[in-house]
């Protein structure tokens, strides 16, 4: 079993960043032979530091007609499905990104995107202040996955 944690997001127009911020804010909770990759926009040039992972968490925003500052869940099924069209600003690299570790019989077994409900884009360095008061549940959500894991 191989895990990794990818942060993803524009660290530079707020909530956007919210991945890379949330990675952080992980680190010193998450066992260490558990990956942190800080994905930033790199889409697939990702590729092969995900080649090989087994179980994989995505952190990111996802658009949904939520409040600001909601923590969402998403499996596998959910996001290779029609229930959530557009995930992220990441969604034009992410999907083929998945494809392509899968294409390369790479692909990891399970995937999560633990995400948040964005506030506030824009040219802007950190987070609003409902997406920085979900970073406490997105902890807790993914440290339920990785003991569902067996990682803890």
């Amino acid at each position: 079993m191989r895990v990794a944690i990818l942060g993803l997001g524009n660290l530079l127009l707020g909530d956007e960043g919210f991945g890379v911020h949330a990675l952080r804010y992980l680190e010193g909770e998450i066992p260490p032979d558990v990956a942190l990759i800080d994905g930033g926009t790199r889409g697939l040039y990702l590729y092969p530091f995900l080649e090989g992972v087994t179980h994989l968490i995505i952190l990111d925003v996802v658009r949904l007609r939520r409040p600001p500052g909601t923590v969402i869940t998403l499996g596998r099924e959910e996001l290779n499905g029609a229930i959530v069209p557009k995930i992220s600003a990441h969604d034009v690299a992410l999907p083929d990104l998945l494809a392509l570790l899968e294409m390369g019989g790479g692909g990891p077994r399970d995937i999560r995107l633990v995400g948040v409900v964005p506030g506030e884009f824009g040219a802007r360095v950190g987070l609003s202040e409902e997406v920085r008061a979900a970073l406490p549940k997105v902890k807790e959500e993914v440290l339920s996955i990785l003991r569902q894991w067996g990682v803890m």
